[in-house]
């Protein structure tokens, strides 16, 4: 049975989850490969395809980000962040100290591409719905 978009997303941001770096992105490159003839004939744009060359590219290996996208995933989480604590300063803290649900990682930290923002969207999402597990 084919995997769905949506399963085969939530298997990127477990990847995702596991941390940062070229092997991060390179395993989330091999799965995007590996699924990639599934999901297409389930109908998913030919961008799917540009975004594995983008993740298996050397851009991604530099660490190169657009500067624009990243502000724009900022302030969005930001945004977020600030309505789910209720306050600036208790929002500024949680992105910036590591988080056990992230294997460590800072929450700041994962906001350099839409993946990881995905992440720390749906955690923020989650506390706010009282699910803090």
């Amino acid at each position: 049975m084919s995997a769905k978009p949506s399963e085969i997303y939530e298997r990127l941001k477990d990847l995702r989850r596991q941390g940062d770096g070229p092997e991060i992105h390179s395993r989330i490159g091999h799965q995007l490969r590996s699924m990639y003839d599934d999901v297409s004939r389930q109908g998913v744009p030919d961008r799917f395809a540009e975004l594995i060359r983008k993740l298996e590219g050397p851009d991604s290996q530099s660490g190169k980000t657009d500067p624009s996208g990243n502000l724009i995933r900022v302030l969005e989480i930001k945004t977020l962040a600030d309505r789910v604590f209720g306050d600036e300063q208790k929002a500024e803290t949680w992105l910036q100290r590591s988080n056990a649900s992230l294997s460590g990682q800072k929450p700041a930290d994962l906001l350099k591409d839409e993946l990881g923002t995905s992440v720390v969207r749906e955690l923020l999402e989650r506390i706010d719905h009282g699910i803090f597990t």
